[in-house]
């Protein structure tokens, strides 16, 4: 299957290739989990000494403040130990490093079913917080945070991306076609959580798969339901699109609304309704370079090398292992880097699809000028990056980006545009805070 995705500006198109059909497969459980105790914001605090033997599900990390969320151990064992491990995003975490041994409280029980309906927003809002639900709409961020904020200042309007805002990372459109019920009944627990009034469903396939009104009414008692396609084009499903959707409809028009993925969706229905904390990732393994494309069901913790065997292995040597989309996402060095709460794929690339480069200064083409969806200059933002002159110019234009990669992808010189411009913006962040 070829997928071909037009850039918002310019006549650059992304052509993305995938199998027709692809298994969604439980991932063996690892002899060994790598457990980062910062997979976004701070560093937790451990809550489990080395030596202890902790359960299935059990609290080992615990956050500190807003911008982290609770770590529970993904499978039964011995913490052995806290040591360092390379992280998805190119950084270095500890880890807790628990060996299997045991039995699982979890694995082969009979599943719960909570019937949160009949209970509190607060009481949903501190199972969601119990259970470390993390929202992956965009960079990674506890949840619960939004909720409770939307409460407090009264925007109480959620929104739903049913599609995937990398066209190369298809792990969100092949969740809402495996796991749609799910999808739905998890955003509708949130939706109560925040005492939303309007429930905005965003899809972006020729038909909508979601199911009739009435159905859909009775799952969203009381909430005003919009369904709003949105064009196949990129960068389509960020948050600038969305609130730019808003703006373009006055009866619809909702500020600073919650967005969430299936991915977060997901989360919460098992948090709320089955009672399991975040252990686990549906994650896409594709790429040339792989024997046998499969999506995936595993532990968080795991090894990425151990999930690539399990998927028949290297058919050619890779020249590129890349997590979360080829657009916006990072190469990752080390088969031992474990999947995280916020990893979505993995792309195994070979030589001829992604051979090696070099980069070379600016031609001043203005390629990068006139396909940037923000209007803005992004080889001008990184010129003054780079001199460490951070005019007004240069924070508004920092300020703009949308990081959807366009201006990297027509670059000439394969200067990594987006990349030093989105490390800017966060170097600003840290130092404002």
């Amino acid at each position: 299957m070829i997928i071909s995705t037009p850039f918002v500006r310019g006549n650059e198109r992304i052509i993305t290739e995938f199998p027709d059909a692809l298994s969604e497969e439980n991932a063996y459980l690892p002899s060994v989990a790598y457990i980062p105790l910062q997979q976004q914001g701070v560093e937790l605090k451990p809550v489990v000494a080395q030596g202890d033997s902790v359960r299935e599900g059990q609290l080992i990390a615990r956050a500190l403040g807003e911008s982290s969320a609770h770590v529970h151990s993904p499978i039964p064992g011995i913490l052995e130990c806290y040591r360092p491990v390379p992280m998805p995003d190119g950084t270095t975490s500890t880890a807790a490093v628990v060996r299997l041994s045991g039995s699982f409280d979890i694995i082969g029980r009979k599943e719960e079913n909570y019937p949160w309906e009949y209970v509190s927003e607060t009481e949903i809002v501190r199972v969601l917080e119990d259970k470390g639900v993390i929202n992956t709409f965009s960079d990674p961020v506890p949840l619960v945070p939004s909720l409770r904020k939307a409460r407090q200042t009264g925007s109480q309007s959620l929104m739903l991306r049913l599609f995937d805002p990398d066209p190369t990372c298809r792990l969100d459109s092949l969740l809402v076609k495996s796991r749609l019920p799910s999808i739905l009944e998890g955003t509708a627990l949130i939706a109560k959580s925040m005492n939303a009034g309007s429930v905005y469903i965003l899809y972006n396939t020729k038909h909508s798969m979601l199911p009739a009104t009435s159905e859909l009414e009775s799952l969203f008692p009381g909430k005003k339901l919009v369904q709003i396609k949105c064009p196949h084009i990129y960068p389509s499903g960020n948050s600038e699109h969305f609130k730019n959707i808003l703006k373009k409809n006055p009866e619809k028009n909702q500020t600073s609304p919650v967005m969430i993925d299936p991915v977060c969706a997901i989360s919460s229905y098992e948090a709320v309704v089955r009672n399991h904390p975040v252990m686990y990732r549906y994650v896409l393994f594709s790429g040339p370079s792989l024997i046998k494309p499969a999506v995936l069901k595993c532990r968080i913790g795991t090894p990425i090398g151990d999930l690539i065997e399990e998927c028949g292995g290297f058919k050619t040597t890779p020249s590129r292992i890349v997590i979360n989309g080829l657009i916006t996402g990072n190469s990752v060095y080390d088969l031992d880097t474990p999947i995280t709460a916020y990893t979505k794929s993995v792309h195994i690339m070979d030589h001829d699809t992604c051979p090696e480069y070099r980069i070379h200064d600016c031609i001043h083409c203005g390629l990068c000028l006139g396909v940037c969806p923000s209007h803005i200059d992004p080889m001008g933002t990184v010129s003054g990056i780079r001199k460490d002159s951070f005019t007004d110019d240069v924070k508004s234009a920092i300020k703009d980006c949308q990081h959807c990669g366009c201006c990297a992808m027509v670059c000439p010189s394969r200067i990594p545009l987006h990349h030093i411009i989105h490390e800017a913006g966060t170097r600003i962040m840290e130092a404002n805070r």
